[in-house]
């Protein structure tokens, strides 16, 4: 058994369309969408010391001879994270007992009747297969993203993925990058799985799941910097959720951030608290003032129009936040780390 995520995609609600099984669902509709990962065939009435979660358990009920054996047995499932309950009709009884499926429906337990005609032992023959197969298809992923990562950090050549490139159909002088933290199983294009990361090359610059970091396009042999890029705009897209370009990489506030708290922190000691300090403890507005003048482009005469300020007021004010701060709203380099501050406080 296994607690593999990719095999967890599997819900109860899935498991009924699986032809196979002919399932027919009588009690615990509320709890469709329970993940499960495979099957345990119990007579037990207390199956739950052999229950890992996210199971079916299969019975054909011997040992539900009555009401109060049917809520046990349907209590014990649930509290061992059981996902559903399978009877087996035809055995014991033609349906599954009205007690059981009260309590399953109280416990938001599935309960699904399954045919006389469906052995119990084919439930378990599918999930292993299902499981082989999943892993059969990691496997492929990780050695997609152990040549990603060689690709970028420039240990092997991009053509080394032209071969899967040419499998995935794709357009070999059209592709992007997508870093995702979680991805969607029909994703077109050649999938890589890196550690808790996954790389998506595509064509489709719309092919991705939120939070998303998205390479800059070209032909294959620019691949290097497109995932380079990629990686570097998810790490953004952590912090500010939703999707990141690469074209949104190269700005001020995302250059800021990639910074940490203590790397900001003293250009709040430094600059933005004596301001804010200042104006608090004398009624002034040296922080607005800087605002607006930044947001202005370090232009005098259009601060001054915007704030209705005399051209030398707005320079006495300037010249009263250098002496607090130590910098000179004038000088490019000072304007700067003026800016810097003003975007941490922001």
């Amino acid at each position: 058994m296994t607690s593999d995520p990719a095999v967890l995609r599997l819900t109860v609600r899935q498991l009924l369309e699986v032809p196979r099984f002919q399932l027919r669902l009588v009690a615990g509709e509320d709890g469709l969408d329970r993940p499960i990962r495979w099957a345990h065939s119990t007579e037990l009435l207390d199956p739950g010391p052999y229950l890992r979660g996210h199971e079916i358990v299969l019975t054909v009920g011997a040992s539900l001879r009555d009401d109060e054996a049917c809520v046990a047995f349907a209590g014990s499932a649930k509290a061992s994270r059981a996902s559903a309950i399978g009877y087996g009709v035809g055995d014991v009884t033609a349906a599954a007992p009205e007690a059981l499926r009260q309590a399953c429906d109280r416990l938001s337990l599935p309960l699904v009747e399954v045919p006389p005609e469906v052995p119990f032992l084919s439930f378990t023959e599918w999930f292993a297969e299902r499981l082989a197969s999943t892993h059969d298809e990691r496997h492929e992923r990780e050695e997609t993203g152990r040549l990603l990562r060689m690709v970028r950090e420039g240990l092997a050549s991009a053509e080394v993925l032209r071969p899967r490139i040419d499998e995935a159909g794709l357009d070999p002088e059209s592709l992007l990058a997508i870093a995702m933290d979680v991805f969607d199983e029909d994703l077109p294009g050649l999938l890589g799985v890196d550690g808790d990361t996954a790389i998506l090359i595509s064509n489709d610059d719309h092919a991705w799941t939120e939070p998303a970091g998205v390479g800059s396009p070209g032909p294959l042999e620019y691949l290097p910097v497109s995932l380079t890029e990629c990686l570097a705009a998810l790490d953004a897209a952590r912090r500010t959720g939703g999707i990141v370009h690469a074209s949104d990489l190269a700005t001020f506030q995302a250059l800021l951030g990639r910074l940490t708290q203590d790397q900001l922190a003293p250009f709040v000691d430094q600059i933005a608290r004596p301001l804010s300090e200042y104006d608090a403890a004398h009624g002034t507005r040296l922080t607005e003032t800087l605002r607006t003048f930044l947001d202005m482009g370090g232009a005098v005469g259009a601060t001054s129009r915007a704030l209705f300020l005399h051209p030398n007021t707005l320079r006495h004010r300037l010249a009263r936040i250098e002496s607090l701060t130590g910098r000179n709203p004038l000088q490019f380099d000072d304007r700067v780390a003026l800016a810097v501050a003003v975007w941490v406080v922001r």
